[in-house]
């Protein structure tokens, strides 16, 4: 009867300690593959998530507005996901939240062709200018390149949409029309034919998180030593992402569809100055969503409605990303 007692006991000390020390499964899923979506492919492939004790399972699940409603039914627990999908589905009730962002400056760039003439912003008066689809990222910097030039969208310079990127560098390409806005590898294929950057985001500083980290609420509320352990895995993966080029390109090779490592380190080029050391959401970036969006509820929300920085503050106070980037 002793051996029976202490086998029970043995068992259930045996069961419980190796239940504590088990990595936490989780569900992670990202909108679109892009190196925005990054921390958490990296966090995944380098052991960053089972530094933090957990065990990650990272889905691509397209369409920001479809992921936002399966993170909001609890299919998935993180979301990589559209700020203005979030942001939308905060205002009409919802419990979403948004912890960070990748990056808060738009990677997006105006091409023109060599043939255009077009030397300067203001010589896209009378022009059409192609983007991927309307409402998108890029869209909405078209609208702020015309702005800058003082003149206004649909009136001064026509704006079509296109399908997408690799649409607008064709058809650039092609003369059918003489810019462009362009994003990702399409950008590589209309620059190697001959197309010319007039100007960036980064070079007109225009505000547009991406890479936008949500969670609901309640998940928050009932987890939040595991968020906070994410959160940490994320700066983490996003230090990686910003220092290590070598170790990244086979990351974003794998995440992005088997990409040749020119491709992939085209990329990482492209996007790895626009990666904040702390992701925290730019408040204009969000403000220019609200300010964008017809529904009149927008007036009355500002953007501290719609994110929780209490883990990024928190992280940011215990010194980690310092520790990071002195290394």
């Amino acid at each position: 009867m002793r051996k029976l007692l202490a086998f029970v006991v043995g068992w259930f000390f045996f069961s419980f300690m190796g239940g504590a020390s088990a990595a936490e499964k989780i569900r992670v899923a990202f909108v679109s593959p892009s190196p925005t979506q990054s921390p958490p492919w990296i966090a995944k492939e380098t052991g960053i998530f089972a530094k933090h004790g957990l065990d990650a399972e990272v889905i691509l699940l397209t369409g920001s507005p479809r992921l936002v409603q399966s993170l909001i039914a609890g299919d998935v627990d993180y979301a990589i996901v559209g700020a203005t999908a979030t942001i939308r589905a905060r205002m009409r009730g919802a419990d979403v939240v948004i912890l960070a962002t990748a990056t808060n400056v738009t990677n997006q760039k105006l091409l023109v062709s060599r043939k255009s003439g077009i030397r300067r912003l203001e010589d896209l008066k009378g022009r059409v200018v192609g983007v991927s689809q309307y409402g998108s990222e890029a869209d909405a910097f078209a609208r702020i390149v015309v702005g800058k030039a003082a003149l206004r969208p649909d009136k001064d310079v026509a704006i079509i949409q296109l399908g997408g990127h690799p649409q607008v560098a064709t058809a650039l390409l092609a003369g059918k029309i003489e810019a462009g806005v362009i994003g990702g590898l399409a950008l590589l294929t209309a620059q190697k034919s001959g197309a010319i950057v007039l100007t960036s985001g980064v070079e007109l500083k225009a505000v547009a998180p991406s890479g936008t980290l949500a969670v609901t609420g309640r998940y928050v509320q009932r987890n939040r030593d595991s968020v906070m352990r994410f959160m940490r895995a994320f700066v983490e993966a996003t230090h990686y992402f910003k220092t290590n080029r070598d170790g990244t390109v086979p990351i974003l090779q794998k995440y992005l569809g088997g990409l040749s490592s020119e491709q992939a380190r085209f990329l990482y080029d492209d996007f790895v100055e626009l990666f904040e050391e702390v992701p925290v959401p730019n408040e204009k970036g969000l403000q220019a969503i609200l300010d964008r969006e017809s529904d009149p509820k927008a007036k009355s929300f500002k953007p501290a409605d719609f994110v929780d920085l209490s883990f990024l503050k928190e992280i940011d106070r215990g010194g980690l990303v310092e520790k990071l980037y002195l290394r």
